[in-house]
């Protein structure tokens, strides 16, 4: 499941097993609840387990989902955390796109 561009946020469920510390979950999973905190973009999060490959994270996020611990939802274009996204040629060159 890829997660790529997506934007998390904590439930109910998900704030309280953070507060308990739920022994159920795997530190990596606690982890995740704590980084997220009221929402996070994946990006965010992975920068948090640096140390861990997209497809394990991939593999949490899912996980924690199941759980309904997190949800998600598309990033929208405004959270577009290079702002790649809002970049036009013609925004340097003029409206003509020639200078």
């Amino acid at each position: 499941m890829a997660v790529s561009d997506r934007v998390y946020r904590r439930t109910e469920a998900g704030r309280k097993a953070w507060q308990d510390k739920n022994p159920g979950l795997s530190a990596e999973c606690r982890r995740i609840l704590g980084l997220v905190d009221d929402e996070a973009h994946c990006d965010s999060i992975r920068a948090g387990l640096r140390r861990y490959s997209d497809a394990q994270i991939d593999d949490w996020l899912a996980q924690l989902e199941i759980l309904r611990l997190l949800e998600s939802s598309p990033a929208a274009p405004e959270r577009d955390l290079d702002f790649t996204g809002k970049i036009k040629l013609t925004d340097f060159l003029g409206k003509s796109g020639a200078s």
